[in-house]
Parts: structure tokens; sequence; C-alpha cells
């Protein structure tokens, strides 16, 4: 549920601030270390959509864990929920709970999919961070976030988008990022998605140059892997013509 390749080497290519463990892609403002840019990542999701005390908080692809940790820490909230694939991630966000006791309950390990196990209007948030844009069908995961979240909730998440749709032809490279080439559409489309399930639209910022631009520029101090990585992700985003955005979604009252 992450992009490649932090999903195939979780902690040793990604230098981390411990405990706070991320594998995201980091957001650059004023920052050029990833141990700094992660953590910043996880701030600025938390501020633009806010993020309040006392909340309850399910998380769909949560990855090494350490954002839950960071909510709970930071925001204290009433109730942790997770899912995740099974697998290196998941085990390794399992041993940061037990040692910071932190109770993330279901911790479920499948696929996004299994969202459809949890009761309807339970959460103040879904929060995706950097991962729904692996999930499809999109419009199904829409529509069980809208279902499992309160009235007044929001869905939190980010989206790679097309910006000129005659590029479509060259969508097979997504494959290269486990990114489904069909579910990647213009900003309008997504939108029209959401308000026909019922969101309102709360916030849509393009995240491309803090994010994305920010990666790769700052690629060179990374381990080897990810610099190979970065010019990858340079090149496709350039041919493709994609950018990224951060949404904020919310269930009418």
């Amino acid at each position: 549920m992450t992009p490649f390749p932090f999903s195939k080497s979780p902690v040793t290519d990604l230098s981390q601030r411990a405990p706070y463990f991320v594998s995201n892609f980091g957001f650059w403002t004023g920052v050029t270390d990833y141990k700094e840019a992660g953590i910043q990542f996880l701030t600025e999701f938390a501020n633009q959509c806010g993020l309040k005390q006392n909340v309850s908080i399910l998380e769909v692809g949560s990855g090494l864990g350490g954002s839950l940790l960071y909510w709970k820490d930071h925001y204290h909230p009433s109730r942790l929920s997770a899912i995740n694939l099974p697998g290196e991630q998941s085990n390794f966000a399992k041993q940061l709970f037990h040692e910071h006791n932190l109770e993330v309950s279901p911790f479920i390990e499948a696929g996004w999919e299994k969202i459809n196990t949890l009761t309807s209007n339970v959460y103040d948030y879904v929060f995706s961070v950097d991962a729904a844009y692996h999930f499809t069908p999109m419009n199904e995961f829409y529509k069980e976030c809208y279902r499992v979240l309160k009235p007044g909730g929001k869905l939190v998440f980010n989206l790679f988008h097309l910006i000129d749709t005659r590029k479509k032809s060259f969508n097979g490279l997504l494959s290269f990022f486990y990114i489904p080439p069909n579910e990647v559409k213009k900003s309008e489309e997504t939108i029209l998605e959401l308000e026909s399930i019922g969101f309102l639209i709360e916030k849509k910022l393009n995240w491309t140059k803090p994010v994305i631009e920010g990666f790769v520029q700052n690629k060179s101090q990374m381990k080897f892997s990810l610099q190979v990585f970065g010019t990858v992700l340079q090149t496709i985003t350039k041919i493709l013509g994609l950018s990224y955005h951060y949404y904020v979604v919310q269930k009418p009252i």
C-alpha cells in the first residue's frame, strides 16, 4: 500500500526519525532531509484537515505504523483502527505498537477491501496517507469510507491526477509504482465521483511541488535505490503529465 521501493525495504533505505517510522514521499518545504520531510508530511496532513483531539481515526494503508503513533502522541484520539496488507510492514508495525503500548483496534491485515467488515457511522476521520492511489476500484473505496464515517466525518487522502488525458496511452508505466492505470483520472473526474457519492469537497490542494518535486530534488542525499527511484519518478510524472493532490472531503451532517 506504499510506493515502490518503500514497500520492499521499510526502514533500511529511508532514514527515519524514531519512533515515527514513515513511508511517505515527504513534504519538503523548508527542509532537505527525509527524516524531517517524512514527519512534516504527517504534520501537514493533519493540520490541513483540522484534525482535533479525542476523535476516532481509521487509517487505510497504515504502512510501518509510525503515523498511527504520531496521531496518538499529538492528538490523543479516542480510538485508532487500521487496515494494512499483511507482510513486512505490518509485522514491523505490530512490534512498534507493542513497544509503545499503542492500542490499534481493530488492526486488519488485509487489502483495503476489508473496510467492508467495519461498522457504519463510527469514525470521525478516515485517513489514507500516501496510499489511496494504489486502490481499485476507487469508487468502491470512496463508498465504503462514506459508510463508515459519522455524519460530519472526513475522508483525507492523496491522489495522482492526469493533467492531459491525451497521454493515457502511457498509463501502463504506472504499474511500476503499483498504481492501477485506469484509476488515475483528471481532478474534475474525481471531484464529480466524490460528489456523486454524497461527499462535500472541503479542500483540494496541489502538493506536486512540495511533495513530488521535493522528493526528486533531494534524492541525491538518499541511498542509491531511492536515487534511482526518484529519477524514474521524475521521468514518468513528466511523460504522463501527472500532478499530486491532497483531498479533504466531508460526509454531510
